[in-house]
């Protein structure tokens, strides 16, 4: 049996290339053949340098080589690859999500893109409407979505979380099987039977604006008692800049007990986890929060806004967690105080099996159930009109 896995590029080296990587060693797992269809030349010893997932396919088709511009416009010449080979593989994974201008078997579509800008309460929070450049830059693409609609009705859709579906049924009318992104937990559980800890709050994440890592200055000077560690990734110059803004307000609120650690080698990151009790996550909407399911693996209690899938699917609207509804300081910080009185061994563990939900092999498992069904009917159905 043969697949064709599609992907913009795997050299993003994000939460979408490692599902497709996922997806990628699920089908090998079951004896696929593997091709990977890209827009950019993938530079593999960089993604399993980074990744650490060591997985080969078995032919790459790529367009272009190194490729750094109009990354949006780019993922929809994938569509040449299943114009080229769909009738030389059994199925047409799509694992970057958007709508293709040709329909794919199967689509593990993260969030409608489409849905980005509506008049919807996360529309504040996203950078296309950002500045009149991102809406100008977003509305040709938004336009060639909107007319793809129809293409979503030839496949079977997944997503990553209740949320999720709960918008590509609005927008596009379509049911989505709710396969949740693979997580990968090891390290974390490693790191989680240490029950001596501080009273202290972690937050993880690429030092970005939409991530609201300037609130935790303010947040920190409320909770003097409290230890404070932001983690942030910094590439690129916006990020240094937004990392500048946050050390300035912690300067200018002469906050003692926030330390930032920029770009923490992972055994840095565990550490922390390992000694605090309470993860702090300030990104309302988002679609689902593979961070947040890490530090649970970790055994803290997480802390999250009340939308989104870290809400609906992870902390299961309060029962693995707390929840704020409000990024005003004085309520992040009332919830985390009830998340550090909530920390006990039992409840560590009660959000460490939690965690252990979302693992990569779960999603592996899932994912090949699914595939091999798939084939089944599809190979039942040429017999039947042959």
């Amino acid at each position: 049996m043969r697949a064709l896995v599609l992907h913009n590029t795997l050299n993003s080296i994000g939460g979408g290339e490692r599902l497709c990587l996922h997806t990628i060693r699920a089908l090998k797992d079951i004896g696929f053949e593997v091709w990977l269809g890209v827009v950019e030349q993938t530079n593999w010893a960089k993604v399993r340098k980074i990744m650490g997932i060591n997985v080969s396919v078995d032919r790459e088709y790529f367009i272009m080589g190194n490729i750094k511009m109009f990354g949006l416009y780019q993922r929809l010449l994938s569509a040449y690859h299943i114009m080229k080979l769909k009738s030389k593989v059994d199925i047409i994974i799509n694992t970057y999500g958007d709508l293709l201008p040709l329909p794919t078997d199967l689509v593990y579509m993260h969030f409608p893109t489409l849905a980005l800008v509506r008049k919807e309460p996360w529309m504040k929070y996203v950078k296309y409407t950002k500045s009149a450049f991102w809406r100008a830059y977003f509305a040709p693409y938004e336009l060639i979505q909107s007319m793809l609609k129809i293409i979503a009705k030839y496949s079977i859709v997944l997503t990553n979380s209740t949320f999720s579906a709960r918008v590509i049924s609005k927008y596009f009318n379509k049911h989505a099987l709710v396969i949740y992104p693979p997580v990968e937990i090891a390290d974390y559980i490693s790191v989680s039977r240490n029950d001596d800890r501080e009273e202290a709050v972690v937050s993880i994440g690429r030092m970005s604006p939409e991530k609201n890592w300037h609130l935790i200055p303010y947040i920190a000077a409320k909770m003097p008692h409290v230890r404070f560690y932001l983690i942030g990734s910094i590439r690129g110059f916006r990020a240094k800049q937004y990392y500048d803004k946050i050390v300035y307000l912690k300067d200018k609120l002469n906050v003692k007990n926030l330390e930032i650690i920029p770009n923490a080698p992972h055994a840095v990151k565990l550490k922390v986890l390992s000694k605090s009790k309470v993860y702090l996550h300030l990104y309302p909407y988002e679609h689902f929060g593979i961070a947040v399911v890490e530090a649970m693996a970790a055994g803290l209690v997480p802390v999250v806004h009340m939308s989104g899938g870290q809400w609906l699917d992870i902390v299961e609207k309060g029962k693995y967690g707390v929840g704020y509804s409000s990024l005003e300081p004085k309520y992040i910080a009332n919830a985390l105080f009830k998340a550090l009185n909530a920390w006990s061994k039992h409840v560590k563990d009660k959000v460490i099996e939690k965690a252990k939900t979302f693992s990569d092999s779960f999603f592996r498992r899932k994912i090949s159930r699914i595939v091999k069904r798939y084939v089944e009917i599809k190979s039942e159905w040429r017999g039947a009109h042959l």
